[in-house]
């Protein structure tokens, strides 16, 4: 059985950090995924991006100890839905198929090209663009 939209949103418990339609976003794509993606996904990742209400926020190390954090830019947030749920998905995509942070990490452009050709896969499985 699927979750709802607000089921994800409260398993989050507090880490969909951004404005109310970004958030609404967040768990409308993962209301599309199996139970296991959005298991792992509402307890191991935080979805920050700028909020309505505040010009900056901190989250402390220990905030995100063993999480993945997932950045959405307000450019993103002004595109259409599909591509803003595209996007989303294949960031999950990242994140689920163990993908290395190529900010962090030197990788190859092979290596880089291979990861986002499997995440944009990982995304075209749960959201038509």
């Amino acid at each position: 059985m699927r979750k709802s939209v607000k089921e994800i949103y409260h398993a989050f418990g507090g880490k969909l950090v951004g404005t109310k339609m970004m958030k609404r976003h967040v768990c409308e794509v993962l209301s599309l995924m199996e139970e296991k993606i959005i298991y792992f996904v509402t307890r191991n990742c935080w979805f920050v991006g700028s909020m309505d209400d505040a010009w900056g926020f901190t989250l402390t190390g220990n905030d995100l100890k063993d999480q993945h954090l997932i950045i959405l830019g307000d450019e993103l947030l002004m595109q259409s839905s599909s591509q803003i749920h595209y996007t989303i998905a294949h960031e999950i995509g990242h994140v689920m198929l163990g993908h290395r942070n190529s900010i962090l990490e030197r990788q190859t452009k092979e290596e880089i090209n291979q990861q986002e050709k499997s995440a944009d896969l990982f995304a075209r499985k749960y959201v038509d663009f």
